[in-house]
């Protein structure tokens, strides 16, 4: 295998290695009473470039190591890693609120004449302030 296989492979293992430790300890503080998960992960974070910060300062550089390719995997796997994490987030964001924007939903269409009530008509009338004198132009 090529050096800049073998370095993209370094980066992205380090950033897999560092997404699985987060992961794994948001699991564990999850059904905790009480605001744990947040220390725990800040300080899972000091733990992780502490330990990073000790490995490159005393670890030699292997020969095949090409810094410019384990930038370019680290990147990447930043870029998939917080693409899945939005993705995830937002569904379960839309999991957890879905029934709670229907019971919305329905209440106001049950509501009589509320602005989703069959029958109703919208009589409101347009604001007819003038622009010029309110504060903000």
């Amino acid at each position: 295998m090529s050096a800049a296989a073998l370095s993209v492979l370094l980066g992205v293992g380090l950033v897999a290695a560092s997404h699985l430790v987060t992961v794994l300890v948001a699991r564990a503080t999850a059904g905790t009473d009480g605001p744990v998960a947040a220390p725990v992960l800040a300080a899972t974070y000091v733990l992780k470039v502490l330990l990073l910060g000790w490995v490159l300062l005393t670890v030699p550089a292997p020969p095949w190591l090409a810094p410019g390719w384990v930038a370019a995997g680290v990147l990447t796997a930043l870029v998939a890693s917080l693409a899945l994490a939005a993705r995830t987030g937002a569904r379960g964001t839309r999991a957890a609120l879905g029934p709670v924007l229907e019971a919305r939903r329905r209440a106001e269409a049950e509501r009589p004449g509320g602005p989703g009530a069959t029958g109703s008509t919208d009589d409101r009338k347009q604001d007819d302030r003038r622009q010029d004198d309110h504060e903000h132009g």
